[in-house]
């Protein structure tokens, strides 16, 4: 049984291939280059080869049939699923738009029904000296024998005395004299309410009502009473190829979240269900054995999906189909043979990626 896989010769340079005994899991050449000639030149010359594992290069198959008619090609299953990975992250890409959801933003500035209760270590000292005041100037004390009795400038008791609550005295530029803007403040809430939010409008509005106070006092005040628009936001999507490996993943493999997501995103996306579902039964081919009597089922469903990627890979398996068939069926991968291009892969590194081909094919095929 043979096995074939390429590696690249030098980096930039073009590829050769290593063949591999199955049984022995030891190379036994190396091929100049990766062309079908050159493979079927080569199994000429070594008749005998009754299996042959290979990826899914259309040059191996090829140079397999021509070189050894006879010989069963087993299509190795890591490959298989790679070339489905590969596609299915290719189908994501163009659906992943579906996936963007937007927010929706609050109600355009509603301003709050009542005044807003502040917090905070100077409003809870405003409050208590507030009530200190007014408890004292009910027992019958003057301003200055209640600034006295709390250590307070006559001037501070004056105003917290004149204050009717405490709440008037908490906020900006705080003072004992009713605002100016005080006589509006329920027309404004009912503007803020009907929509409108704009400080110059509401300003021209309560200057033809009478209001003749500053633009910089309602300005202030809006910003206390008037609650902004939470702006639209793009949901995060995953990358494609995350969205890939939940679903070439098996379920069992998934955490709780991916799982999650993954369902989220099938559910508002039609089209990626529909791609989830095709992938996963593919999937489950190739990790069972044996199941090679429902690849025609398989293909059958993929070549009617509405997906040109999808019916590509289905048409490429069609055209393929007796070594995928056997790549369902048979025990033999290219695994042993992916071995040994990292194996050559360490031996380059070795010799600094300088050998030639003929001295680098000696020392794959000696170096134990």
């Amino acid at each position: 049984m043979l096995g074939v896989d390429d590696f690249a010769r030098r980096r930039g340079h073009r590829y050769a291939t290593v063949l591999l005994d199955m049984h022995t899991r030891r190379p036994i050449d190396v091929l100049p280059d990766r062309t079908a000639d050159t493979l079927a030149a080569w199994l000429r010359d070594h008749p005998g080869v009754q299996i042959i594992c290979r990826d899914r290069g259309g040059s191996y198959a090829e140079g397999a049939r021509k070189g050894a008619p006879d010989a069963i090609q087993v299509a190795d299953r890591w490959h298989l699923l790679k070339n489905l990975s590969d596609t299915v992250e290719k189908v994501i890409r163009g659906h992943r738009r579906c996936l963007r959801t937007h927010t929706e933003p609050t109600s355009a500035l509603v301003a709050p029904a009542d005044e807003p209760v502040r917090t905070g270590r100077r409003a809870a000292n405003t409050r208590q000296r507030h009530a200190a005041v007014h408890a004292l100037r009910a027992e019958g004390l003057s301003i200055s024998a209640t600034a006295r009795r709390l250590d307070m400038n006559v001037r501070t008791a004056r105003k917290y005395a004149h204050a009717t609550t405490a709440e008037a005295l908490i906020g900006p530029n705080a003072s004992s004299r009713p605002s100016v803007l005080a006589p509006f403040h329920s027309y404004l809430r009912q503007r803020l309410t009907d929509g409108v939010h704009q400080t110059a409008v509401l300003h021209a509005e309560i200057v033809a009502r009478g209001y003749q106070g500053s633009l910089r006092v309602l300005r202030d005040w809006l910003a206390i009473n008037r609650t902004r628009p939470t702006p639209s936001t793009v949901v995060r999507v995953p990358s494609a190829r995350r969205f890939t490996a939940w679903i070439m993943r098996p379920g069992h493999k998934l955490t709780d979240d991916d799982r999650a997501d993954l369902a989220d995103a099938r559910r508002r996306c039609p089209d990626l269900d529909t791609v989830a579902g095709l992938a996963r039964g593919f999937a489950a081919l190739v990790r069972h054995q044996g199941t090679g009597q429902h690849l025609d089922a398989w293909i059958n469903r993929a070549r009617h999906a509405g997906y040109p990627e999808i019916r590509g890979f289905a048409a490429g398996l069609a055209s393929d189909r007796d070594a995928v068939v056997a790549g369902l069926t048979q025990p033999w991968s290219s695994g042993p043979v992916e071995g040994q291009v990292n194996r050559i892969k360490t031996i380059k590194r070795q010799m600094y990626g300088r050998a030639n081909l003929d001295l680098l094919r000696r020392r794959v095929l000696i170096t134990p």
